[in-house]
């Protein structure tokens, strides 16, 4: 179900819930620790891959509500002859003021998994994280942290319309693939209050960036030529004209880059601006760098710091 087709809330319905197509999503209470338990127990081999499921923690968990910290559970409104329970979500590291940002958790439940059930609650979730209170939480960024690894939890933010928005090093101390826990490294998704209802697989939307190197490939910082070092550090392709010496294919290939690139040449003027301007970039707010020997990490660095602030 689209969440901008979400059934409009009765006056007296209670926060923080909502009623979908198959599914509804209301706070925990003790009357569900028995389908939590079930729940978890049938589905604790499947999600012990990346997280530590505890079929026995909920009654902890409705103690520790709090405006930093809520739960939502996802019930089928039919339960087919199971627990009914499709799944919770965490929202945690609640932050508001200027910031009004939160963190959120998965875990669907089998048998219901894979049905497009949880998918449901979730969007109905989003609608009241980003509703204005006592309905919502009145947020405007959701952030979904999830192990390169666990695809089908990443596919399912991407289904509703979560960015890709960067990569978390050492991210949580959790379960992987390989059986162990480990500090482990995340994939960063976010969903805005302004983009939300989102459509599925939304585009990813990078930042383009791009700067100019004047001069040839001298070796300097590591060995390699400066162009080189500041290409490694913004994670954008070099295209250098000893390598590609005709300059229209340089600025042919910048413009096929989707997250842009540095430009290692000895173009100036007219033809450098032209040659930008067609790549898709503003002339006026592409840095040109002057090359040379012997830059210092600290130097390239800087150089890169410059280029992210022109493009900003």
């Amino acid at each position: 179900m689209s969440s901008e087709h979400a059934r409009e809330p009765d006056a007296d319905e209670p926060p923080f819930t909502a009623t979908g197509d198959r599914v509804e999503v209301r706070p925990p209470t003790p009357a569900d620790i028995p389908a939590y338990t079930a729940a978890v127990t049938l589905s604790a081999r499947r999600l012990a891959d990346f997280a530590m499921p505890d079929p026995h923690n909920l009654p902890v968990v409705i103690a520790n509500q709090s405006p930093t910290y809520r739960t939502f559970m996802v019930h089928a409104l039919d339960a087919e002859g199971s627990h009914g329970l499709v799944g919770r979500v965490n929202v945690a590291n609640v932050v508001g003021g200027s910031f009004r940002n939160a963190t959120v958790g998965y875990d669907s439940y089998d048998p219901y998994a894979g049905r497009g059930l949880f998918a449901e609650g979730l969007r109905l979730v989003l609608d009241l994280l980003f509703a204005d209170p006592p309905r919502g939480m009145g947020l405007h960024r959701v952030e979904a942290n999830i192990q390169p690894a666990n695809h089908r939890s990443a596919g399912l933010a991407r289904s509703i319309g979560f960015v890709h928005e960067g990569y978390s090093r050492h991210f949580l101390h959790l379960p992987g693939v390989d059986g162990r826990r480990d500090w482990r490294d995340h994939e960063r998704f976010t969903m805005l209050s302004t983009d939300w209802p989102s459509v599925p697989y939304r585009a990813q939307g990078h930042r383009r960036v791009a700067c100019v190197v004047d001069g040839p490939g001298v070796p300097g910082y590591g060995g390699t030529s400066l162009a080189a070092a500041v290409a490694a550090e913004l994670g954008v392709p070099l295209f250098s004209s000893t390598v590609v010496p005709d300059p229209a294919t340089v600025f042919e290939l910048l413009r096929l880059s989707p997250v842009g690139g540095v430009l290692e040449c000895r173009l100036h003027g007219p033809e450098l601006r032209t040659g930008l301007a067609r790549a898709g970039f503003e002339p006026s707010r592409v840095p040109v760098i002057e090359g040379g020997a012997d830059v210092s990490r600290r130097d390239v660095v800087r150089h890169a710091l410059a280029v992210r602030a022109a493009h900003a």
